[in-house]
């Protein structure tokens, strides 16, 4: 129930170590899982893209400033 042992590659490690899979499926199966991870983190970043800030767009400029101005306001009041 460690958290480390959820972390990629560990379980398959354990497995090895407690004998339940030989050598070369422990390592297919922690390769598979590293991809597994590789493809949620790309799907992810994409995502993420879409709501990165833009600070060449003159409108998205505009709006960072409007919105760290009321912040600025709010806090010194």
């Amino acid at each position: 129930n460690l958290p480390a042992i959820r972390s990629v590659g560990y379980r398959q490690v354990w497995e090895y170590l407690e004998g339940k899979v030989d050598y070369p499926t422990m390592k297919q199966k922690a390769y598979a899982a590293t991809r597994q991870l590789s493809k949620r983190q790309v799907t992810w970043l994409r995502a993420m893209q879409r709501h990165a800030f833009d600070p060449f767009s003159p409108a998205e400029l505009h709006a960072a400033k409007t919105m760290a101005m009321g912040i600025l306001n709010a806090s010194f009041k």
